[in-house]
């Protein structure tokens, strides 16, 4: 009785194999492709979206700061400065130019003149609501090329995507204006 078992579990065996397509991509092949078109993607849109940035005289590095006041609020620059991952006199600098362009506000402590608080200007915000509106609009213009049945598809991976992370972080639903990690300090 044993072996009539094992031979009913080496045919199942058998049947499941020929049904699987040799093409088919493994789950490895799927992710890898996957991560690299994700990054290609996002840096298309980096691409489009800076060159705008460019014209109007906007750094990344820059956008970046906006981004963070617009998020967490008035700051001081000490704490700006560990945000970004640079030096106090690197962020000092980059918020010297923003301030002459309207963008930052910075303001001394009064109870401790070395403390300097910084935050961000309607000006600034204008910035993040005109850059937030053209990659929705860059957005809306790659998905009106798709037919409601791949939308419904992709708005579905998507959803998934975004709760296999937050559960991957540990983290609640992520903020519309997260930045980018900076990159570690050289010592």
């Amino acid at each position: 009785m044993i072996q009539m078992d094992m031979i009913v579990d080496v045919a199942r065996t058998i049947d499941v194999a020929a049904t699987i397509d040799p093409d088919r991509p493994t789950s490895d092949e799927l992710i890898e492709a996957i991560i690299a078109d994700y990054r290609s993607s996002i840096g298309a849109m980096k691409c489009a979206m800076s060159e705008r940035l460019v014209r109007l005289g906007i750094s990344m590095a820059q956008l970046n700061i906006m981004y963070i006041l617009h998020r967490d609020g008035e700051m001081t620059m000490s704490r700006l400065a560990d945000a970004l991952n640079v030096s106090l006199s690197n962020a000092s600098g980059l918020a010297d130019r923003m301030e002459e362009r309207g963008f930052i506000e910075r303001t001394r402590v009064p109870e401790d003149r070395r403390v300097v608080r910084v935050r961000i200007t309607p000006a600034g915000t204008r910035v993040i609501e005109e850059h937030d509106a053209g990659t929705d609009s860059l957005l809306h213009d790659v998905l009106d090329r798709l037919d409601p049945d791949q939308l419904s598809v992709i708005a579905g991976a998507v959803a998934k995507f975004r709760a296999g992370l937050q559960a991957s972080t540990g983290t609640a639903e992520p903020d519309r204006h997260l930045v980018s990690m900076a990159a570690p300090r050289s010592r």
